[in-house]
């Protein structure tokens, strides 16, 4: 008799307790967490769109010059929509040596992005003389002060992500090329569009 008691008791303390965590667990995804949608970037034959889903427990609690500041984001994508094929890149948006470069100096790169991690800034629609059709720049930052965001090698804001229009990354002459140039104030941006998750609000 108190061996079913017990069985009884444990199966329903259990059942209450998974029942109160998952309404607890539901509860707090779609309180705390909201979609945010950058701008379409139109570029050549390609649109290009970050979403993102961040905290906002603490909507309008904390502002930077870029705006609002998020704990973090739960996910962060980049949508690519090319002639009709799509392609979805997950953020941080990274080539392999640089990822590894920057792990080793303490960054870290997960699908759940914290502030102080790297994140989406904006996206840009750039031409430049020798390179044959358009290409998108993806911007990443840690901050939103410049004078805190690490610009050495590897970074991701002094060699940022150069895609092709169906997504891929252009091939790495290509992308040095297209670094000089833009040194030399020598490329042609046809739009920008913010592109923030983590320090920044999107419209």
């Amino acid at each position: 008799m108190i061996s079913h008691f017990c069985s009884y008791y444990f199966k329903t303390v259990t059942c209450c307790f998974v029942l109160s965590f998952l309404s607890h667990s539901l509860f707090a995804q779609t309180t705390q967490y909201k979609t945010y949608r950058s701008k379409v970037l139109n570029c050549g034959d390609a649109t290009f769109q970050v979403i993102s889903q961040c905290d906002d427990s603490i909507d309008g609690a904390e502002s930077g010059s870029a705006g609002q500041i998020r704990d973090s984001c739960s996910s962060s994508q980049l949508l690519i929509n090319w002639k009709g094929q799509q392609k979805v890149l997950n953020f941080p948006i990274t080539t392999p040596q640089q990822k590894n470069f920057l792990e080793h100096k303490g960054y870290h790169f997960n699908s759940v992005i914290q502030f102080g991690d790297w994140a989406p800034q904006s996206l840009a629609c750039g031409q430049a003389q020798g390179i044959t059709g358009y290409f998108v720049i993806v911007n990443q930052a840690t901050t939103n002060n410049i004078n805190q965001e690490y610009r050495g090698k590897g970074s991701l804001s002094e060699a940022p992500i150069v895609l092709n229009l169906n997504g891929s990354f252009t091939s790495d002459s290509i992308k040095q090329k297209i670094y000089i140039l833009q040194e030399q104030n020598k490329l042609k941006i046809s739009k920008v569009i913010g592109a923030n998750a983590i320090f920044a609000d999107e419209e």
